[in-house]
């Protein structure tokens, strides 16, 4: 009798062991980078299957709001739509050198409605939800099917209706008369900021975990529970990346490189800052585009990021805004983006 409390006294602590190699394997998958390839975009979604499952899982397709589109003047937008063309054309002459205009246009990127002559390049963050929602509609889906599927819209897209297109696929589809071609673009800063906040700030999305714990590793000593890199650590992770020559997330890759705007002749360049209108117009354009497509947005924040960039942005100094500008100065140039603003968050003086 006298040897049980210590039998139990043994077996509290070999238990208490097990729990604590546990919590430190938990930790070492955290922290590890990410697989080879996943730079790239492609292997950061998930490896979904198109099975059944609760709302949960389905959650982007539960966040459907229904909206309706404002009055329009479809004369003055198809006039700004057509002049923005044009400046694009002209923007990517003057910002590109010779070098880069001669380079393979990215056709992965790309989805092709053959239904609806409907040809489209997938910018996240960029009301990329909303029409990814769109494009499954397009392609026969329908609500509930996309409310009970546990694929991200990305993997159900590609995997069960839009295989990602070679050059010449790209190429044949852009050539057709009948086709229409159009890309939505946004401010380059805002966009990085709202990619900031959902996929390193927010510990919503597990599987940036891992990545949010490297970049805060590398950042400091101590790391926090849930892996929170700060914006400037952010921004740091993301110029140490250009600077090993590795291909950034898709999230925050730059317009210029991932869509190919200078090799492709967009018919449409459609502005998330003014989309209502400009969608309203392409909607009304695509012969029967309206009857599947109606207003509305999926996944949307409600964040004003053009009040809250000075928040994140004045964490910066100028010389990292400066390096950080360097990614992005393509697409601001050819787009027309003003950059201004940002400079004065930081307190640059010219």
């Amino acid at each position: 009798m006298a040897r049980c409390p210590v039998s139990a006294l043994c077996f509290i602590l070999v238990s208490l062991s097990f729990v604590l190699m546990l919590r430190n394997i938990d930790y070492e998958r955290a922290v590890q980078p990410e697989p080879q390839g996943a730079r790239d975009g492609q292997a950061f979604g998930r490896r979904l299957s198109m099975a059944k499952s609760s709302p949960k899982a389905a959650k982007w397709a539960s966040e459907v709001e229904e909206l309706s589109y404002p009055p329009v003047n479809f004369s003055f937008v198809e006039e700004t739509l057509r002049a923005r063309r044009s400046e694009v054309e002209d923007r990517c002459r003057k910002t590109l050198s010779a070098e880069d205009l001669a380079r393979p246009l990215n056709s992965k990127e790309f989805l092709i409605s053959g239904r609806f002559s409907l040809v489209w390049c997938n910018v996240f963050k960029a009301a990329s939800s909303t029409w990814l929602y769109n494009f499954l509609l397009m392609a026969g889906f329908t609500e509930e099917d996309l409310r009970k599927s546990s694929s991200s819209p990305v993997e159900l897209a590609r995997r069960r209706a839009y295989a990602r297109p070679s050059p010449e696929e790209l190429l044949a589809a852009l050539e057709d008369p009948g086709a229409t071609s159009f890309l939505i673009v946004r401010d380059p800063f805002e966009r990085l900021l709202s990619a900031y906040r959902d996929k390193i700030e927010s510990t919503k999305q597990k599987f940036y975990k891992a990545l949010r714990c490297r970049i805060q590793q590398k950042a400091r000593t101590k790391r926090t529970l849930d892996c929170q890199p700060t914006f400037p650590e952010f921004v740091d992770y993301l110029l140490e990346e250009r600077a090993k020559g590795n291909a950034p997330n898709e999230h925050w890759a730059p317009y210029y490189s991932f869509c190919s705007p200078c090799q492709v002749a967009f018919d449409y360049v459609l502005r998330f800052e003014s989309l209502p209108e400009e969608e309203a117009f392409l909607v009304a354009n695509v012969p029967g585009l309206s009857a599947v497509v109606k207003p509305h947005k999926v996944h949307s924040s409600h964040t004003d990021y053009g009040a809250v960039t000075r928040q994140y942005f004045s964490q910066l100094s100028a010389l990292k805004l400066a390096r950080l500008y360097d990614i992005y100065r393509n697409d601001f140039m050819i787009f027309g983006y003003n950059v201004t603003r940002y400079w004065e968050y930081v307190g640059a003086v010219f």
